[in-house]
């Protein structure tokens, strides 16, 4: 069993991640492709399809999550989460470190210079996380209602997650700077 604040807390967490990495995607197609074509995982005839694909169904999994009550959306959303590591482990054992991971949000900040998040074995232990916090909420929930105190309690722990989820990023992408830094030249 799973307390209903704690479901709750996890499927808005989700909805928010899927959401707003699809609009991403969505919003800069053109980055996006270019980055699932350095993967090299794809043939060239389907990069725009997949990409595009990839954003559509993030969008579905985030409105997915505020409104089904069904264990499809959390073993979708896992799913999704499984092949990006599939992918990035791929690239890593190829030693395709340089490459961009794709699940930075620096175009929404409007700044196209920023430092991108790198590949790295950080990124794959922070998507296994994911992934184990989304097949928990496929617990079923106790029978505990809700009351003001939980719905508290859930926002002030959503900013806590963001602030966390965020200075993991950035964790991620300076480690990945610090690396290229150290690495010799030519």
């Amino acid at each position: 069993m799973i307390d209903p604040a704690f479901q709750a807390l996890i499927s808005i967490a989700c909805s928010i991640l899927f959401f707003l990495a699809g609009a991403h995607k969505l919003s800069d197609r053109a980055q996006f492709q270019s980055i699932v074509g350095d993967y090299r995982l794809l043939p060239p005839s389907a990069i725009k399809v997949f990409a595009i694909g990839i954003g559509f169904t993030e969008v579905c999994l985030g409105t997915g999550w505020l409104i089904a009550q069904t264990p499809i959306v959390p073993l979708l959303s896992a799913l999704i989460i499984s092949l990006y590591v599939i992918a990035i482990s791929v690239n890593l054992f190829r030693g395709r470190v340089y490459i961009d991971c794709g699940c930075s949000f620096s175009s929404f900040a409007g700044s196209k210079d920023s430092i991108n998040q790198r590949l790295s074995f950080g990124l794959v232990v922070r998507n296994f996380a994911l992934i184990v916090v989304m097949l928990i909420s496929i617990l079923p929930p106790s029978e505990r209602a809700l009351e003001i105190v939980d719905y508290v309690n859930v926002f002030i722990a959503m900013i806590s997650i963001l602030f966390v989820y965020l200075a993991t990023n950035q964790l991620l992408i300076n480690r990945g700077a610090i690396d290229s830094w150290r690495r010799p030249s030519g």
